[in-house]
């Protein structure tokens, strides 16, 4: 019987590859948190960039006289 495998050494090996397969599923998951976090913060910087120019474009408007001056005075 010196092939045959035995009782203890193959459940030795089922916990061995089970511990295998619970480390492996968690750094799988935890890679695809890392990949959506960065998924998210690119879509985020974007916005935020858009709508810094936006907040500039505005305050460049405001700042901007609608009326250009006049260099006479008027009288009523």
């Amino acid at each position: 019987m010196r092939g045959i495998p035995k009782k203890e050494e193959l459940e030795e090996k089922i916990r061995t590859l089970e511990d295998e397969k619970t480390s492996l599923a968690a750094e799988i998951k935890e890679l695809k948190e890392i990949v959506e976090l960065k998924t998210k913060a690119g879509e985020l910087e974007s916005e935020v960039a858009t709508l810094r120019e936006e907040l500039k474009a505005l305050k460049e408007k405001v700042s901007t006289p609608d009326v250009p001056p006049c260099d006479q005075e008027t009288s009523v």
